[in-house]
């Protein structure tokens, strides 16, 4: 009897550890958080809708370049051996790159749809979503 309450007990913990870890990770992907999910979409005018589509539409070379240096510091990081001179300078070019999306989303009149802080974000894993902030809770954006 006490075989079987001890193992009832430890697999309880492991199965609520497992889910608060999953919780905690949040959904996640190569959310550049820059990517309205079409939920949100649906809830704006048809002009707005229209900038926005023009906004990626016009910087899609910039996204693509933002995915790129993603998966290129994300295979360094999780190489042997990383390089740290190598991770610093990517992450700097990410830097760079999300300081131009975000100054080309002002000059578009998009930034409020776009980037972590406008909720736009809960698909890919940043802030927003019913549950709360995601991903980037306590953190900087796109680490």
């Amino acid at each position: 009897m006490k075989k079987k309450l001890i193992a009832a007990i430890l697999i309880s913990g492991l199965a609520m550890t497992t889910a608060a870890t999953a919780k905690w990770n949040g959904p996640r992907g190569d959310g550049d958080c820059y990517q309205m999910s079409m939920h949100s979409m649906q809830n704006l005018d048809e002009a707005t809708k229209a900038k926005i589509v023009q906004f990626r539409t016009d910087n899609q070379q910039l996204f693509k370049e933002m995915v790129m240096k993603r998966a290129e510091k994300r295979a360094l990081m999780k190489s042997d051996n990383p390089d740290p001179k190598v991770a610093a300078q990517l992450a700097g070019e990410l830097f760079d790159l999300r300081t131009t999306i975000r100054l080309k989303a002002v000059e578009a009149g998009v930034d409020q749809y776009m980037g972590p802080m406008s909720g736009n974000c809960d698909r890919m894993g940043g802030f927003g979503g019913p549950g709360g902030r995601g991903k980037h809770q306590g953190r900087m954006m796109n680490q």
